[in-house]
């Protein structure tokens, strides 16, 4: 009969692992694995993003990209991040770090099952325990794991390298048109700016009526847009120029003619010997209301202790002033009136015809003021057409590179009409020299014809001397107004130059041989 007899505990089975030093065992090898995969995930991201950022670079020397290089350092360094935070996120936990050691160490799944009875305590547990720690102590992480990468990928991250180093370093031919996009931009923004402020100021300017106001708004509003939308210089002084049109459609074509009727009625009056006379035109020419209310008061109270004849002086001196503000009819009307009404020596018609003066005068005023402030938004539009000329010119086509230099000698002749007649005449001799194929001369009221290459030379025809009041030009008499000119092709005026200088010089006391100089120098421009 076979009897059961216990087991005697022996050094060995008290001497047996636990399932702690499995894990202890394993811990420099996940470690070393962790290491491992996070420099190789990160080198194959940085293969990535090199790749990547060769891509916007390559594409930035076929068409102009200006904002390649941010893109590509930002793909760049998105992929190696993604790969750095990949590698980290899906690190090798213990049991594919056991998994891993068995298969690379080829120790035919010991430590595996090592680790999968862990926390067993039979003798077979113990046993394998024992089995693996002793196979695994054997080897070390540092040396059985390599953190050197492969060479296929440092032969690929260094083909990227040498791709991205060239063409970061060679030059790219884009460049220069992406500097001409760029200035075409920070153009185009400063003068959005410059008529986003324009607008602001609409909205002070109290002698628009809210029509006005609105239709001048949505005009800025729309050349804003266009603006924005412009692809080149062609189209954004083509926006501009609509915007030009649409700003001198909304001005009172009258209104021009209804001022210089009243400067020539101003005018007359102011030369009278009646006081009441002279301040009324006085008032007229300055808009002063007050003043105007108190020289027909004046003249109410005189015209009834005038006799007929002086009464009969009075009134040929308003209808002389009447007939010479023709091209203001309503004031015309109004002056008529009360140069009859002064003949007949009726009071209350003379006060009926003051008032008509009056309320004419004082719609001129309304009239010019809002006339100057529809002026005052079209120069603004003006200028910054001509701060974008000047800011574009010579970057439209960097290959021209056309050179010209020019003399020329013109003569000017302007007239100005205000308080009193002021008329200027000026000569002038002047050089300049342009590159770009722009290049005008000349001083003293004259304008020089450049002698460049090229019919489409930009040149600058001199402005024109209307009524109103101006500090730029004392010889242009005390009331006139010097309107700023616009650079046209030379082609379209050098004939009108020409003309021109052939009149002054044949009407002038010039040497014959000076003469027959000038004749020949139009005559070389015009066969250009």
């Amino acid at each position: 009969m076979a009897i059961l007899t216990p087991i005697r505990d022996t050094p060995f089975l008290k001497n047996a692992p636990d399932g702690e030093s499995i894990v202890t065992a394993l811990r420099p090898w996940h470690r070393r694995l962790i290491v491992q995969q996070t420099i190789r995930w990160t080198l194959r991201g940085a293969a990535l993003g090199l790749f990547l950022l060769c891509v916007p670079l390559l594409l930035s020397r076929f068409f102009p990209w200006a904002t390649a290089p941010y893109w590509a350092i930002g793909l760049a360094l998105a992929t190696i991040l993604f790969a750095l935070a990949s590698a980290l996120w899906y690190r090798p936990s213990l049991t594919k770090t056991a998994q891993y050691v068995d298969k690379h160490l080829a120790l035919h799944d010991r430590l595996g099952t090592a680790w999968e009875l862990r926390t067993e305590q039979s003798v077979l547990a113990q046993l394998q325990r024992r089995d693996a720690l002793q196979h695994i102590k054997t080897h070390n992480p540092a040396k059985s794991l390599s953190l050197r990468p492969h060479r296929s990928l440092m032969f690929i991250l260094t083909v990227f390298i040498v791709i991205a180093a060239l063409l970061t370093l060679l030059p790219n031919p884009m460049n220069d048109i992406v500097k001409q996009q760029s200035a075409f931009q920070n153009t185009i923004a400063k003068q959005i700016k410059a008529i986003d402020k324009t607008r602001q100021d609409l909205v002070h300017q109290p002698t628009l009526t809210p029509t006005q106001q609105k239709q001048l708004d949505q005009i800025l509003r729309d050349l804003q847009a266009k603006l924005k939308q412009a692809q080149n210089k062609a189209e954004a002084q083509q926006a501009i120029a609509e915007a030009q049109a649409k700003i001198e459609q909304l001005r009172n074509p009258q209104t021009t003619r209804n001022a210089q009727g009243s400067t020539a009625a101003s005018t007359s009056l102011q030369n009278s010997t009646t006081p009441s006379l002279s301040s009324l035109g006085q008032a007229l020419a300055s808009g002063n209301s007050k003043q105007r209310a108190d020289a027909l008061k004046s003249l109410g109270s005189q015209v009834s202790k005038l006799t007929p004849e002086q009464r009969s002086k009075l009134a040929q001196q308003i209808e002389e002033a009447a007939n010479k503000a023709s091209s203001n009819p309503t004031l015309s009307k109004s002056l008529h009136q009360l140069a009859k009404a002064t003949a007949n020596g009726t009071a209350s018609e003379v006060a009926d015809a003051a008032n008509a003066v009056s309320a004419a005068a004082a719609q001129d005023s309304v009239d010019q003021a809002q006339d100057a402030a529809i002026g005052q938004t079209a120069q603004s539009v003006q200028q910054a057409a001509n701060n974008f000329a000047s800011a574009t010119d010579g970057t439209a086509n960097p290959q021209q590179t056309p050179q010209g230099q020019g003399q020329g000698k013109g003569q000017g002749q302007g007239q100005g009409q205000g308080q009193g007649k002021g008329q200027g005449q000026g000569q002038g001799k002047g050089q300049g020299q342009g590159q770009g194929g722009n290049g005008t001369g000349g001083s003293g009221g004259a304008n020089g014809a450049g002698n460049n290459k090229g019919k489409n030379e930009q040149v600058t025809v001199p402005g024109q001397i209307t009524s109103g009041t101006s500090t730029r030009n004392k010889e242009n008499g005390p009331n006139s107004v010097v309107q700023d000119g616009s650079s046209v092709p030379y082609s379209q005026v050098i004939e009108q130059y020409n003309q021109a200088a052939h009149d002054a010089i044949d009407n002038s006391t010039v040497p014959p041989d000076v003469k027959d100089l000038v004749h020949r120098y139009f005559n070389t421009l015009e066969g250009q």
